[in-house]
């Protein structure tokens, strides 16, 4: 006699949700049943003492699977090989065990904000940072404490344009401490910002380096023994962004500003040398206006903002910068016009 095989926990007809050891165990019997069979049907598998709603559970588990494949009998399924069927399943589960571990913190932040709890404390020497206005007062405050060095890259970031309306409310917010290293570079997108370009104009007054570059990736301050990574840009609350005065990752960060560092363009840094007087043609202001924002790198539609004209009156008045001067490209132009002293 034949014993009836029923799914784990009697699942109604149209409930079969089991989860569990026992539920993986009675799909592997019936997978098993089913290789047996060679080419199983609801029939045989009948014969083997399952129930009607334990067969529809598993095969449409086994499917799921890639272990059973339909055929155009819905009473039917054919099984592949099962070296390789096996096989791509394991490869799917390691996929998704793989996608679960690398979304868990995101996970894990989402819940936290629902409850309202903070993240646990992180390591000493690490300060986790949240939101624009807290990433804001750490650079601030980054800046007031250096004594040796203060490295700025600012990207186009929320916290990064909140920092510089800031500045533009308060000049003396990020003060540093006379004799120490200032560098700024700021991403070309930030040269449509009035307070972006306030704020260069007060670092050179006070004879900081300055220079821009394309796609910085996020904001970074490296300020003597300490740094901060602001991901503003890749998250509206800053998730992820830190303060760090451990010394490998600061370490690694002024590498990376370094690095930045030497790839940007000086803001329309003059260079020093003897001009004949013919050399020094006066320029009306919107041209010696478009030739500074040429030296960064700017495009002519912020260089349209920035002047008030059109933007073919700014390609026309390029063209004939660049022919006037002799240059090729639009770097060289604004190179060429600082030698020239002509900006």
């Amino acid at each position: 006699m034949v014993t009836s095989v029923a799914a784990p926990t009697d699942p109604g007809p149209f409930e079969p949700h089991v989860f569990g050891e026992a539920y993986e165990h009675f799909v592997s019997r019936v997978y098993v049943i089913a290789i047996g069979l060679g080419m199983p049907s609801r029939e045989g598998l009948r014969s083997a003492g399952l129930e009607d709603a334990a067969i529809t559970m598993a095969t449409g588990e086994l499917v799921a699977r890639g272990l059973l494949e339909r055929t155009a009998d819905p009473d039917a399924w054919d099984v592949p090989p099962p070296r390789e069927a096996i096989a791509r399943n394991a490869d799917r589960m390691e996929h998704r065990a793989a996608m679960a571990r690398a979304t868990a913190s995101e996970v894990e932040a989402l819940w936290r904000r629902a409850v309202g709890q903070r993240p646990t404390l992180p390591p000493v020497g690490l300060q986790m940072l949240q939101g624009v206005e807290e990433i804001v007062d750490h650079v601030v405050a980054l800046h007031r404490l250096a004594s040796s060095r203060v490295w700025l890259v600012l990207d186009a970031s929320p916290a990064a344009v909140r920092l510089l309306e800031r500045v533009d409310e308060v000049p003396g917010l990020l003060t540093v401490r006379a004799g120490a290293d200032v560098r700024l570079v700021l991403d070309t997108e930030l040269l449509d910002s009035a307070a972006a370009l306030s704020h260069i104009g007060r670092s050179r007054a006070e004879g900081h380096q300055v220079a821009v570059a394309n796609g910085i990736p996020f904001t970074t301050v490296v300020a003597d023994a300490a740094a901060l990574v602001d991901l503003t840009a890749h998250d509206g609350e800053g998730e992820g962004s830190f303060e760090v005065r451990l010394g490998p990752p600061v370490r690694a960060l002024t590498r990376l500003v370094e690095e930045i560092w030497g790839l940007a363009t000086p803001y329309a840094a003059g260079l020093e040398s003897e001009l004949t007087p013919h050399e020094r043609i006066p320029l009306p202001e919107r041209d010696q206006r478009i030739l500074a924002l040429l030296t960064t790198g700017a495009s002519d539609k912020v260089i349209a903002r920035q002047t008030g004209v059109s933007v073919r009156t700014v390609e026309r008045r390029v063209r004939w910068l660049m022919d006037h001067l002799g240059v090729a490209t639009r770097f060289q132009a604004g190179v060429q016009a600082a030698r020239r002293g002509w900006i």
